[in-house]
């Protein structure tokens, strides 16, 4: 593709929009910052440069313009990405620049997974008068489940076969794409005369299904969902995130519940800032993308046993995050789907706005028989694994509050038996040891300021001025591939690096601004640092050659110049 498009679509999409649309961000100084999406985040580590059209991460150390921010976000190619946000500004292709044929696996399961799910919409409104007739018998509307876009997988053994083989897709990648069995050595389709629920990343991407049977004599359990593939792992997504993401972030709250009609009856109640685990226990993965919109977790679970220590357990996971959580108690025997239809929707919305906090529901319920010292264990090891210091101090007052337990008791109980806090999650800061080549490190930041000081430098010094093995590598990549026009536009510099360490150091070095150095002292410095760099060298081999005349010389000769750079000149002045 010809670079001026390219810089074309980079220039056209802004990079805090862009990312605005895939997780919250807020001003934060200069920059905008969220929480990072490439790592366990609980602590916003993003920042994003509106004026230098990049990001980077200072926590995992992932860097890049808008382009490589898709990338890793969608995990797609650095040309599918430029492809992507083409399409999102409106910029058009030309027709010898597009690539025939999806290229990647990946692509071409999300290719397949969408035709399945367009497949399965088609047949409820086609063929599924009986599903239909079922929805309604629950007081499901077709609006919410073309919105949702809901299915009916045919009481067929080829059914979806045959329509993706018809579409052009290949037996190797279907045998893979986990929408089918294997019938004595024959392809026969997984999903069977059931009420299919497509599962969506937060994109909107359909990446795995669930099929409710509609038979009751079917073979199969109630609900079978998609195996795990390249596109889907159990426990990663949150049911209807797609939709209510936007409604999340707006709301500052999010209400979670366990089943897909759950989820479905508080969406078509109004309660859009609602998600569901899919009905498996509550998931630290699913915790951390709920987390790129809210800060604030309402569990909403069924009213019976098994419900209750469910919300306890995944409210107890979001609590040792930082985040705050309510629990809202349904009536024993209730779902969300149940309450809403006998009670109505104001009646669960009071119950919402009346919701418990976490610790004081935990001190006062009479719904579990955990004894209260194991309640206040369990709320404890919670506490322990809050980061910040003054969040765990004022969880360790409230538990105090609810419980009538003394603070000295309960941080006593803070430092017991389960010893430190657990390690950290996060992947730790880039490990460049940078403070012995601090002169370095200015030197790259301020010539990629201006033009006149990059071309001043790119012809003053070599590569071997760098010490740091890094440093040496970033000034190498930048003489080799850097124009001088790019350095008033820094997101350019950030296109299609290959080297992800050369990539992020640059991403940082641009991110840092320096006002108490000018250009030309820290090119004095790096060449001083130079010049004492070979005058060991020189000591080391006059050590070891004494009487060798040439290497005295040498060192004589760098000696001088060395007083000359670092020698300061006195102005007499006349009395």
């Amino acid at each position: 593709m010809d670079q001026s498009l390219i810089d074309q679509i980079r220039r056209a999409n802004d990079i805090v929009e862009v990312i605005g649309d895939y997780l919250p961000l807020k001003h934060a100084g200069m920059n905008h910052r969220g929480l990072c999406p490439f790592h366990k985040d609980s602590n916003p580590s993003l920042n994003v440069s509106q004026s230098k059209q990049i990001f980077k991460c200072f926590a995992c150390g992932k860097a890049g313009n808008v382009f490589g921010f898709v990338q890793e976000f969608e995990h797609l190619s650095f040309m599918e990405a430029v492809k992507k946000l083409a399409q999102r500004v409106g910029i058009a292709i030309p027709e010898y620049e597009r690539t025939k044929t999806v290229s990647t696996k990946r692509e071409q399961l999300l290719s397949a997974y969408k035709s399945a799910g367009e497949f399965y919409a088609n047949n409820l409104f086609t063929h599924g008068k009986n599903v239909l007739d079922y929805l309604a018998s629950r007081k499901l509307s077709t609006e919410t489940a073309k919105n949702l876009q809901l299915g009916y997988a045919l009481n067929s053994e080829k059914g979806l076969l045959n329509h993706l083989m018809k579409e052009g897709y290949g037996v190797a990648m279907l045998k893979e794409s986990g929408l089918f069995g294997n019938y004595q050595g024959n392809l026969v389709d997984q999903f069977r005369e059931r009420l299919m629920f497509p599962i969506h990343n937060s994109l909107g991407e359909i990446v795995a299904f669930s099929g409710r049977v509609m038979d009751a004599n079917a073979p199969g359990g109630k609900y079978i969902n998609s195996p795990g593939t390249e596109l889907y792992t159990k426990g990663n997504e949150l049911y209807g995130l797609f939709k209510t993401k936007y409604e999340i972030g707006k709301a500052k709250s999010a209400i979670v519940c366990e089943g897909n009609f759950d989820f479905l009856r508080l969406y078509e109640s109004g309660f859009l800032n609602s998600v569901a685990s899919l009905g498996t226990a509550f998931t630290e993965e699913q915790l951390y993308l709920l987390m790129r919109y809210t800060k604030h977790v309402n569990m909403l679970y069924d009213g019976d046993t098994a419900g209750i220590k469910a919300a306890v357990r995944s409210g107890l996971l979001c609590l040792s995050k930082g985040l705050e959580v309510t629990i809202t108690a349904l009536p024993k025997g209730q779902d969300p789907d149940t309450y809403i239809l006998e009670e109505g929707t104001d009646a669960l919305r009071e119950l919402i706005d009346n919701s418990e906090p976490l610790i004081s529901y935990l001190a006062g319920t009479k719904d579990l028989e955990t004894p209260v010292a194991e309640r206040i264990e369990q709320l404890m090891d919670s506490v322990r694994s809050v980061k910040d210091a003054v969040a765990r101090e004022l969880l360790v007052k409230d538990v105090s509050e609810a419980f009538g337990i003394t603070e000295a008791a309960l941080n006593s109980k803070l430092r017991q038996t389960t010893g430190a806090r657990p390690a950290d999650n996060e992947a730790a800061p880039p490990s460049v040891k940078t403070q012995d080549y601090q002169e370095e490190r200015s030197l790259l930041v301020l010539s990629l300021k201006d033009a006149e000081s990059f071309n001043l430098l790119a012809s003053e010094i070599t590569e071997d001025y760098f010490l740091n093995r890094l440093y040496r590598a970033v000034y190498r990549y930048m003489l080799e591939n850097i124009r001088v026009e790019d350095i008033d536009e820094p997101s350019m510099i950030l296109d299609n690096i290959e080297n992800i360490e050369i990539k992020e150091c640059l991403a940082e070095l641009l991110f840092e601004d320096l006002q108490s150095m000018s250009f030309k002292q820290a090119l004095k410095q790096v060449r001083i640092r130079k010049i004492q760099h070979q005058m060991d060298e020189l000591d080391r081999m006059i050590a070891k050659e004494p009487q060798n005349l040439e290497l005295l010389k040498q060192k004589e000769s760098l000696s001088q110049m060395y007083r000359s750079m670092t020698s300061r000149v006195v102005k007499r002045v006349r009395l």
